[in-house]
């Protein structure tokens, strides 16, 4: 075994997978056609398996993100605590652009739950429906997206603010 070989065998999942850069795969591929011991390991099933777990962690973690979002949504509309709301939504978005790196995704994880728990917790309460018509359930719909728009506003501040980071984080590495 050379120097090489650990490295090689951290790429080998990814390499599998195709997700390296051209100059990374010349890499790979000129330490396979020397070392025998990593053309074993390349042509065995056992580099699959170690990438499976990555996956679970980030299905894993999305979930929590998406709990984290409903909770968050239960937890505005029960409590009256305006700048609790700001500052925890706010957080909640920079977290979300950092983790997801798409600002597209914090908005649909900080408007969708927020928009069906606003339905959920009003359509039984019979201060917005009392005979379920189209208006009322129109109503209850618009002031849903209302709601969602709120809480989405906040988050998108919040990304804002990781976008600023990131940005600040990369003239600092620049300089």
């Amino acid at each position: 075994m050379s120097e090489e070989c650990p490295i090689v065998e951290d790429l080998l999942p990814l390499y599998k997978k195709q997700m390296l850069q051209a100059p990374t795969i010349l890499f790979v591929e000129q330490h396979l056609a020397n070392c025998s011991h990593c053309q074993q390991l390349a042509s065995s099933k056992q580099v699959l398996k170690e990438y499976i777990p990555m996956k679970k962690t980030l299905s894993f973690f999305h979930i929590i993100f998406i709990v984290l979002s409903f909770m968050f949504a239960i937890n505005s509309s029960l409590l009256g605590n305006q700048l609790g709301f700001v500052i925890s939504y706010a957080i909640f978005g920079c977290l979300s652009y950092l983790f997801y790196k798409n600002i597209w995704i914090v908005f649909i994880i900080s408007s969708v739950p927020v928009f069906v728990w606003a339905i959920i917790n009003n359509l039984n309460n019979e201060l917005y429906i009392t005979n379920y018509s189209f208006t009322e359930l129109g109503a209850l719909v618009m002031g849903a997206g209302y709601i969602a728009l709120l809480h989405t506003i906040f988050a998108l501040l919040g990304a804002a603010f990781a976008i600023l980071l990131r940005s600040l984080r990369w003239v600092f590495i620049k300089s």
